[in-house]
């Protein structure tokens, strides 16, 4: 298990008529019957977009704690929410850690109890290590908001090699949100094209991500995790790449403005 001193809050509203809310979202933590957060996470949410934000205002915790019914997400008003996916994970002084997650969420949350439920249970999702084998990738990602020309129209490719081999090349799908846009927060589940360990990519492999034009982008944070299974739900979650505030310079098939490649980090 491990001590969490961060919790980030990233979701997918559902790509539905009035399914955003203008509304406080609100998360909660409960540790061995105390809450250790209970905190607005945001608002504003809207039809289709994404959602990515940080939360450290809390006293640390031991993960070891929680249970099924430990972290909650509500609504204080009665303009409802229609989430799609919801992922909470945190940072422990060593590593980027999994802590709950629903997929393919069917519950509506509003106040009003005509419209939905107040709130809403998330299931814990395991970590995992250096040897679970990774089907499917999920993408957070979101684009740089200090300067006007951040985002981007070009095609984002990402690349993995691992244990020598090639085992997954993609360009980035376009979707209903506002892809990798000035302002926007973007949630990409990606299919697998061959499995792979992270000990793989550790070993004799690494991650790549090439923008295919000139219209150059800068992300401001950049996560990416390995999921164990092919589709649904996951069991566990890798920790692949966790690059929070950016500082690998922009990406541009113009060599003046900036590299059309970069090497990732791998997350430690």
């Amino acid at each position: 298990m491990a001590l969490i001193d961060h919790i980030w809050f990233a979701a997918l509203t559902r790509h539905l008529n009035d399914a955003g809310t203008d509304n406080l979202i609100n998360l909660t933590v409960n540790v061995a019957g105390t809450d250790a957060i209970d905190t607005n996470v945001g608002w504003h949410t809207r039809s289709g977009q994404g959602y990515f934000l940080i939360n450290n205002d809390f006293t640390p915790f031991d993960s070891a704690g929680l249970t099924d019914s430990s972290v909650r997400i509500g609504i204080r008003g009665d303009d409802a929410w229609a989430p799609e996916h919801i992922l909470i994970f945190g940072h422990s002084p060593r590593l980027f850690y999994p802590v709950a997650m629903e997929t393919d969420i069917d519950t509506t949350l509003s106040a009003d109890p005509d419209e939905g439920h107040l709130t809403m249970p998330l299931r814990l999702v395991a970590a995992g290590d250096s040897t679970t084998v990774i089907r499917r990738l999920l993408l957070l990602v979101d684009t740089a908001s200090t300067n006007d020309d951040a985002g981007t129209d070009s095609p984002v490719q990402l690349q993995i090699t691992a244990a020598g081999n090639n085992v997954f090349t993609q360009q980035l799908p376009g979707t209903a949100q506002d892809d990798l846009e000035n302002w926007s927060a973007n949630w990409y589940f990606l299919d697998g094209q061959a499995p792979f360990t992270r000990g793989d990519v550790i070993g004799n492999g690494g991650i790549t991500l090439s923008i295919l034009g000139t219209d150059a982008w800068q992300p401001n944070n950049f996560v990416l995790f390995g999921l164990d299974t092919p589709s649904g739900r996951p069991n566990k979650m890798v920790s692949l790449v966790a690059i929070i505030d950016w500082n690998l310079g922009w990406l541009s098939g113009d060599p003046a403005e900036g590299k059309q490649s970069v090497s990732l980090p791998i997350s430690a």
